[in-house]
């Protein structure tokens, strides 16, 4: 039984390694999520990011759901009061969390741009509209 304790936590230490890597976004290493200045879409800006750098394996998907969000739909997303507040990102909780304000829960970097967290800002002031 011992020959087989240590293959199996093997496997197990490498399936945690491989979705931890993807939360600190190494695995997507595409930064060219280009946020205009005014009228930033959900669908064609805020969701692409989600997807490329949030809600990955392990992270902010549907099955994982880090802190209890998923960042896989707008539904998602604006669902819990205060982590979207539509018109005031200063008091987004989501806003918070990804330049830094507040820590991110386990520690992991939060791969921004400066384009792009002023895209996500954007987004949240204009209202958070599902568009």
């Amino acid at each position: 039984m011992r020959r087989f304790l240590l293959p199996g936590l093997l496997v197990l230490f490498l399936a945690a390694a491989a979705s931890l890597s993807s939360c600190d976004g190494t695995t997507n290493p595409d930064t060219d999520i280009v946020f205009p200045d005014s009228g930033v879409s959900y669908i064609r800006h805020v969701q692409p990011f989600f997807t490329l750098r949030c809600a990955v394996g392990g992270c902010h998907d549907d099955q994982s759901r880090a802190s209890n969000l998923s960042l896989t739909t707008y539904i998602n997303t604006t669902a819990r009061p205060g982590i979207v507040v539509p018109g005031n990102s200063g008091a987004s909780l989501l806003m918070q969390r990804i330049d830094g304000r507040l820590p991110h829960p386990i520690n992991v970097p939060i791969i921004v741009n400066a384009a792009q967290l002023k895209g996500i800002r954007t987004w949240i002031d204009e209202g958070a509209r599902n568009n």
